[in-house]
């Protein structure tokens, strides 16, 4: 409710004064970003999933430890690494989760929550077990769980079940340090599962990968043929590794709009919304009935400042070309 106030708020202020902007923005920083003090809400599964997608991780170490016969520790995490700007959201995350797990800082303006036991690991998996993952980071889930069911049995205290995890690990994430690589010369990755269906089936699944992942730009470029000297539009995007090329194509189906390119020389693709009346008609409708979290919601408030700018055509006008480059400057 306090975000579609927002958004109100902001029309308002493009209809009477378009300067307002500050107040609005300092309203919305005090209410979602003030440090010491964290709004509750309750966040929708489909939208744990679909940032989870875009931003958590699964990880096995396995370390050298004389305490053990094996001679070697394994370790289980769950983790997401999130700007300190985003810390009500992670407390949110960590709130679904049944308070698990910890937050604590990482380095300078990164904090991170971390799930290790596997009491509480067990939470995690049995969420995602309900509500999947898409990405090919299902593949490293999937993997990750296998390494999860022979810890949880004691099998990683034998030789032949902590061969079993290294066989594991080698096809998870980056694979096999050094140190590992040395200890098992003849190990044999696991096969690392292909995840084929990446249809999105739920829109809070979308809102939490576009939390995560997604971008909202303002583009401003000089130009000849306009009289101010510049043209002006709007940007929707999400951008992956071409391993989840399909991923991106069902962004076009899903909303209609749109297209996908992957990107020369590299190994990724986008996803973009160009057209100014598919960003009026279909993108911004989509996020005002399903609402983004945290600081991309602050990103999409300059976005839809920006997009009712350029509707009213003051963007045409000095006044609004200088709000238009503040805005887009408070987003970089």
């Amino acid at each position: 409710q306090n975000f579609f106030f927002l958004l109100l708020l902001i029309n308002i202020c493009c209809v009477y004064n378009i300067n307002k902007y500050n107040i609005i923005s300092k309203i919305f920083t005090q209410r979602y970003f003030a440090t010491g003090s964290y709004q509750k809400q309750k966040l929708n599964p489909y939208f744990i999933t679909g940032f989870c997608d875009g931003e958590s991780y699964f990880n096995v170490s396995i370390s050298k430890n004389s305490k053990f016969k094996v001679g070697w520790a394994v370790k289980l995490s769950f983790g997401i690494n999130l700007h300190k700007k985003d810390q009500e959201l992670l407390e949110n995350i960590k709130v679904f989760f049944n308070d698990i797990g910890v937050i604590m800082d990482r380095e300078k303006n990164v904090i991170k929550f971390t799930v290790t036991s596997i009491a509480d690991l067990e939470i995690i998996i049995n969420h995602f077990e309900k509500y999947p993952l898409i990405t090919q980071k299902q593949a490293d889930y999937l993997l990750f769980k296998q390494v999860f069911d022979l810890v949880k049995h004691k099998n990683h205290l034998t030789f032949d079940g902590l061969k079993e995890i290294v066989k594991l690990k080698a096809s998870i994430n980056k694979g096999l340090n050094d140190e590992l690589k040395e200890a098992y010369p003849d190990i044999i990755p696991a096969i690392r599962p292909l995840i084929v269906k990446q249809e999105i089936y739920n829109p809070y699944w979308l809102v939490g990968f576009v939390t995560a992942e997604g971008c909202f730009r303002i583009k401003i470029s000089k130009s000849n043929t306009h009289k101010i000297g510049y043209s002006v539009g709007l940007r929707f995007l999400i951008t992956q590794h071409i391993r989840d090329e399909q991923l991106l194509i069902s962004f076009k189906n899903y909303f209609g709009c749109g297209e996908y390119k992957q990107r020369k020389g590299q190994l990724a693709g986008d996803f973009n919304v160009n057209k100014t009346s598919d960003i009026f008609n279909i993108i911004i409708p989509f996020f005002e009935k399903y609402p983004l979290y945290g600081i991309k919601a602050l990103s999409y408030l300059n976005f839809c400042k920006a997009a009712e700018i350029i509707k009213s055509e003051k963007h045409l006008t000095s006044a609004g070309l200088d709000l238009l480059i503040k805005l887009k400057n408070d987003m970089d």
